[in-house]
């Protein structure tokens, strides 16, 4: 059995301490830090110092769980919403939670909750377990809600909840069926995702690509220009969340399971994790972090990528292994000469070796399948 010494196995990302056991569920980037919520209305933070609880009790003051979380789109405002009627925000630089609970006189618990634009000039939808979606624009702090609906009249609830950063809303109902907001305010049937599998997050960008994270280990991708949706398997168990920065993806799996792609891979990538436990939601930046049961929380800090650079002695490094020059020995051996006190010392080494590769992308050509089936054009699958 080889000795491969204490960090030859370690992960990418590490489990980090937490002074609580509260179950997290969802966790957002902000400006300062990364925010999560999670069970008796407790809202957690590192803003730098390490995690911590940061408001122990929810909004109205009533240890209601709260299940849906998201930021604005500058980062300086969270909004967060759970059982019985409760709905706040907390502003993340002047530190200020503002309750927002039992809007029209609602108090259903609110399933689902979605962001869009900055701070004092957002757009959230929020829906509840009746299926209904509640919108509300925000000036400054004040609020001026909207009409309840329901995308589906067949009174399926959402199972998911998302807004793109051009202001869009999308949400899939547990009959598989997917809606877009239309610019009246509306809703508009965009297809049906799969109606056999749960579905466990909803995700959108700027250019009208969303993701749903399914129960049966894929994720279904909307392209709004073929207003389809294309099933992309990633694990062989149910995916909980799914996270999108630059031109990594990432989604979660059960048992502590992980997922990465580079956009343009060629396919998805199980990435080790220190835990075995559930993971309920991932939200890259800087750092990536997880969150789970019983106050998990792993992170990965983003940086330069371990396996380039430089070793200990000072080796220089191609990305495959060190530098060698066959006819370095025997130069070396022809030039060396003895010093004063009848030492040798050596030519210092060539340095016109290799050239550095470290910097390489390890994404196929431009004609290679992606493990969908389709070209890897620089798109993001």
């Amino acid at each position: 059995m080889w000795e491969l010494g204490p960090d030859a196995d370690e992960p990418e990302w590490r489990a980090v301490e937490t002074p609580f056991s509260a179950d997290l569920f969802e966790v957002v980037n902000t400006v300062a830090g990364p925010y999560a919520i999670g069970d008796g209305g407790v809202i957690v933070a590192d803003r730098g110092d390490g995690w911590d609880v940061i408001v122990d009790d929810g909004p109205n003051v009533r240890d209601n769980q709260l299940r849906g979380l998201d930021v604005t789109d500058d980062g300086r405002r969270i909004w967060f919403a759970g059982s019985s009627g409760a709905i706040g925000c907390y502003d993340v630089e002047t530190r200020r939670k503002f309750d927002y609970s039992y809007p029209k006189e609602k108090t259903s618990t609110w399933e689902g909750l979605a962001v869009s634009g900055e701070a004092g000039d957002e757009k959230v939808l929020i829906a509840n377990g009746s299926g209904e979606l509640l919108p509300v624009t925000i000036h400054g702090f004040d609020a001026d809600w909207g009409v309840a609906s329901k995308p589906n009249q067949k009174g399926s609830k959402v199972a998911g909840l998302a807004a793109s950063p051009n202001g869009y809303g999308y949400a899939v109902d547990t009959s598989g069926n997917a809606f877009k907001t239309t610019p009246d305010d509306g809703w508009e049937d965009i297809g049906i995702v799969n109606s056999q599998v749960k579905f466990y997050d909803i995700w959108a960008g700027e250019d009208e690509r969303v993701y749903v994270a399914a129960g049966d280990g894929r994720l279904y991708r909307y392209d709004d220009s073929y207003r389809n949706w294309t099933p992309i398997g990633v694990g062989e168990k149910s995916l909980r969340a799914f996270d999108k920065y630059g031109a990594q993806l990432v989604a979660l799996g059960d048992a502590g399971a992980l997922y990465q792609r580079i956009d343009g891979g060629e396919r998805w990538e199980k990435r080790h994790t220190p835990t075995e436990s559930v993971l309920n939601d991932v939200a890259l930046g800087d750092p990536d972090v997880a969150v789970g049961k019983n106050g998990l929380v792993i992170e990965r800090p983003r940086g330069e990528p371990r396996d380039a650079g430089t070793s200990p002695d000072g080796d220089n490094f191609d990305g495959r292994g060190e530098n060698f020059d066959p006819n370095e020995t025997g130069r070396r051996e022809s030039t060396e000469e003895a010093g004063d006190d009848g030492s040798t010392e050596p030519d210092r080494p060539n340095e016109s070796g290799a050239p550095d590769r470290s910097d390489r992308s390890d994404s196929p050509s431009e004609s290679s399948p992606s493990a969908d089936g389709e070209p890897t054009d620089g798109t993001d699958d």
